[in-house]
C-alpha cells in the first residue's frame, strides 16, 4: 500500500505550482513596482528640465512662472506626493545659472507590507544668457 502512494504522481503538478507562486507573484509585483518609479523618474526628469528650459528661453521668467511649468509638465502625477519644487536663481564666477530642483515621493504598491516610500529628486541647471 504503501509503495503504491509512493509511486503515484496524482496532485504533484499542484503542489509544485504552490511552491512556486508566491516567488513568481513577488517577482511580478517587484517589476510592476520598478516600472512606475522609473516612469515617475522620468517624468521628474522631463519637467526639471521644462523648467530650466523655459527660464533660459525667456530670461524675465519669474520663479512662479518656472515653476508653474514644472507643475504643468507633471500633469499625471499626484500632486500630493511632490516633496520638493523650487527655483535657485545665481551667480557663479560671473555667470548666472538657473537651477530646478524636483522631489517626488512613490508609495509602494501593496501597503499591507512594511515596505518604505521610494523618495525620487531631479536638479537640473543651466547657464543663463546676460
Amino acid at each position: 500500500m504503501l509503495r503504491r502512494l509512493l509511486r503515484n504522481r496524482a496532485g504533484s503538478s499542484t503542489v509544485d505550482f504552490a511552491f512556486a507562486l508566491p516567488v513568481l507573484v513577488t517577482l511580478m509585483l517587484g517589476m510592476v513596482q520598478m516600472g512606475v518609479s522609473l516612469h515617475a523618474s522620468g517624468a521628474l526628469r522631463h519637467a526639471a528640465t521644462e523648467g530650466v528650459r523655459l527660464a533660459k528661453v525667456d530670461p524675465d521668467a519669474t520663479e512662479t512662472e518656472v515653476l508653474t511649468r514644472v507643475k504643468s509638465e507633471l500633469a499625471a502625477m499626484d500632486a500630493d506626493k511632490i516633496t520638493t519644487l523650487k527655483f535657485e536663481h545665481g551667480t557663479t564666477n560671473g555667470a548666472d545659472y538657473g537651477k530646478v530642483t524636483v522631489g517626488y515621493r512613490v508609495d509602494p504598491l501593496i501597503p499591507l507590507l512594511p515596505v518604505p516610500s521610494i523618495n525620487l529628486s531631479e536638479e537640473k541647471q543651466v547657464w543663463l544668457p546676460q
